[in-house]
């Protein structure tokens, strides 16, 4: 029996909207199975914000980009921290999904005024 190869893993915590809490978690989990990724580990943190945090596997890497940049355009998220690893890669890490940028940008010109 061959030895199974890694598979590309994202490590995820977002902070979820408390407006609608199930909404927004079932948003973000139904994305990431229309997008074919598969949960390894799953947890949340209630107090004192809601965090979710995910592990989440696919055959390949662009998979879960492409669920990072889903992300962006859907329900109220905030995306506290996002490790791809990708076994077959070894170039450095793409850029993180623009609403991270914008709320560094956005940290960065408070602090600045």
């Amino acid at each position: 029996m061959p030895a199974s190869r890694p598979l590309p893993t994202l490590r995820l915590s977002l902070r979820l909207a408390p407006s609608d809490l199930f909404s927004t978690m079932e948003w973000v989990l139904a994305n990431a199975r229309r997008t074919g990724l598969a949960p390894q580990q799953l947890g949340f943190d209630a107090a004192p914000q809601a965090v979710l945090h995910a592990t989440l596997t696919a055959d390949d890497a662009g998979l879960l980009w492409l669920f990072l940049r889903r992300l962006d355009n859907g329900f109220d998220v905030e995306l506290l921290v996002a490790d791809v690893e990708d076994p077959d890669d070894d170039t450095v890490a793409e850029p993180a999904p623009r609403a991270a940028m914008r709320r560094d940008r956005a940290a960065e010109l408070m602090l600045t005024a």
